[in-house]
């Protein structure tokens, strides 16, 4: 059911992705060139736009529903569909107000460096694109801290039935303890779905430049095009669901252990 979920959500995400990269090839925007960076702006951003949504709003969202299930199956019940999906309707709202929040508080962050990259794309200084790189590892500390502190929070809005603002303060509260060992089991998933991804995607993107060179569409890339995105999607379909359900099992063992605020017992 869970990867039923994940797969109609890339599903719909195919048709953005594809725009943004017909859109993107046409604008004709080459590393060799950088006059023609710009024009690749628009289309790139639309691209990391949906990508963005689907890994932070969508992901989280689903992740929260997938804890329900993980905690039915570790007291030994297997969740329905039904049951699921009733859980997740109850907590549905909470979940999106979180998962946009969480992605409002990430794109905050890499704004600075995002605006100073475009800067430097349009002016074509090489100063401001190294200062945006330089923007760009200094914001990965904080948002990698509360990435790390709100892992639990999709988690706790489902499974304790919490408000987004306990939610947010039963996470911190569990990943207190062990920031070091959340945030080694998370970085150690993120690697492996990199290695994994890129893995599957090569054939398709090996597959899309042989056809574009056999049938003369090389300078279009329509096929090249078309596969690479048919391949983030089958890989995103089966990774996602295994990076997703990590935060949904750690919450589950370290809500096993009793803490200093338990499920319910902020202010609400």
């Amino acid at each position: 059911m869970y990867l039923g979920l994940v797969g109609l959500s890339w599903i719909a995400a195919a048709v953005p992705l594809a725009f943004a990269s017909f859109w993107l090839v046409a604008a004709d925007a080459t590393r060799d060139d950088p006059s023609t960076w710009a024009s690749g702006i628009a289309p790139l951003s639309v691209f990391l736009a949906v990508v963005f949504v689907q890994w932070i709003v969508v992901a989280g969202t689903l992740g929260g529903v997938a804890a329900h299930a993980v905690t039915r199956h570790r007291v030994g019940s297997r969740p329905t569909l039904v049951d699921t999906l009733r859980h997740a309707r109850r907590s549905l709202p909470r979940l999106l107000a979180w998962t946009a929040l969480l992605g409002l508080a990430i794109a905050a962050a890499f704004t600075p460096a995002l605006a100073l990259f475009g800067l430097g794309v349009t002016s074509g200084g090489l100063v401001l694109l190294a200062g945006s790189l330089l923007l760009t590892l200094v914001a990965l500390v904080p948002v990698t801290w509360l990435l790390v502190r709100t892992a639990f929070t999709a988690p706790a809005v489902v499974v304790d039935g919490l408000s987004v603002r306990d939610a947010i303060a039963r996470s911190g509260s569990l990943t207190a303890d062990r920031f070091w060992r959340t945030f080694g089991v998370l970085a150690v998933m993120l690697v492996l779905a990199w290695v994994a991804m890129t893995t599957m995607m090569y054939p398709f993107d090996l597959v899309g430049s042989i056809a574009d060179t056999w049938f003369g569409t090389s300078d279009s890339g329509v096929a090249a095009t078309v596969l690479s995105v048919i391949g983030t999607v089958v890989a995103s379909m089966v990774v996602q669901p295994v990076l997703t359900v990590v935060p949904a099992v750690l919450y589950d063992d370290a809500a096993s252990v009793p803490t200093a605020f338990p499920p319910g017992g902020g202010d609400r």
